[in-house]
C-alpha cells in the first residue's frame, strides 16, 4: 500500500515514504526475532514456553477493548476513550490504582502534545468539545 501511495526518496518524500521504511524495518525485526527465538536455547522448546502462563483472558479483554476504542473514538472523543483504554491496559498488570492512573494520564498528555501539537494531528474531540 505504501508503495502504491508513493514512497519517493530522502530529499523528497513521498506519502508513503514513512510507513514503507517503517513496515520494512518492522518486518526485519520480526524475522530476526522469530530467527533467534528458533535458534536460540532449546530451539523449538524455547518458542513454546514463551506461550506458557499467558493470560488468554488478558488477551481477550485487550481486543475486545480495542474494537470497542476504535468504535466509540469519535463519539466520545479521544482524550477520555484513551484515558480510559490505557487504564484498562495498565489495570491487566495489576499494579496499584494511583500506578495506574497516574499512568494513563501521562500516557494521554504525552500522546496528545506529540501528536496535536508536534505533529499537528487533529484528534476527535467528543463530547468533551476539545
Amino acid at each position: 500500500m505504501a508503495v502504491r501511495l508513493g514512497v519517493g526518496a530522502f530529499s523528497n518524500p513521498g506519502p508513503g515514504f514513512v510507513l514503507f521504511w517503517s513496515s520494512l524495518i518492522f518486518g526485519i525485526l520480526s524475522v530476526i526475532l522469530v530467527i533467534k527465538a528458533i535458534l536460540g536455547k532449546g530451539g523449538k522448546k524455547a518458542l513454546a514456553e514463551s506461550w506458557r502462563g499467558l493470560k488468554w483472558r488478558h488477551v481477550l479483554v485487550t481486543v475486545v477493548a480495542l474494537f470497542l476504542y476504535a468504535f466509540f473514538l469519535t463519539q466520545i472523543g479521544f482524550l477520555l476513550m484513551t484515558f480510559g483504554f490505557m487504564v484498562l491496559l495498565y489495570g491487566l498488570g495489576k499494579p496499584k490504582p494511583w500506578i495506574t492512573v497516574t499512568g494513563a494520564f501521562v500516557t494521554i498528555i504525552l500522546a496528545y502534545v506529540i501528536f496535536h501539537f508536534a505533529l499537528q494531528i487533529q484528534f476527535p474531540r467528543g463530547i468533551l468539545g476539545w
